[in-house]
């Protein structure tokens, strides 16, 4: 049991790690070179939040199944795997589509030659940015409710 525990800590720190530094990296720039290359950074490591994001989730399960943790109808696990659902709602339903949008956008502009951004691309990596800001809050209150465990 105590193994899980482990990986499931392990997990999420290398997991959500990554995660708490993409707002900062997804700063406004004017220069689209600068932009694209924070885009692009912030995509290649996506991957692992999505890895051992998901690991998290499936060692979590198997903590409550096997653990004296409670059951899912706990409030604070029920709690937790609700905001992991709002948490996916953002980063999939808003997140992703407007990540994409920015980097249609900054191919767009890179083919036609420009070297500086416009207003249409930093409101998009504004979007982006905020969208990062929200999972991240919304993470930050899964961690507080595992560590503190409210009845």
């Amino acid at each position: 049991m105590e193994w899980i525990v482990l990986l499931h800590v392990v997990s999420a720190v290398v997991g959500l790690g990554p995660a708490y530094a993409f707002p900062l990296i997804l700063r406004k720039e004017k220069s689209l070179e600068e932009v694209k290359r924070m885009a692009d950074l912030v995509t290649r490591l996506e991957i692992l939040p999505k890895i051992f994001g998901g690991l998290t989730l499936l060692t979590g399960i198997l903590l409550v199944w096997l653990g004296n943790y409670g059951t899912f109808f706990t409030l604070w696990i029920a709690a937790v795997l609700i905001l992991f659902i709002l948490a996916e709602v953002v980063i999939i339903g808003f997140l992703t589509p407007a990540a994409k949008k920015l980097a249609m956008t900054l191919t767009q502009l890179t083919e036609q030659g420009k070297s500086e951004t416009n207003p249409i691309t930093l409101d998009l990596l504004s979007k982006v940015r905020n969208y990062h800001i929200a999972s991240c809050v919304i993470v930050l209150v899964i961690i507080a409710l595992m560590v503190l465990k409210p009845v």
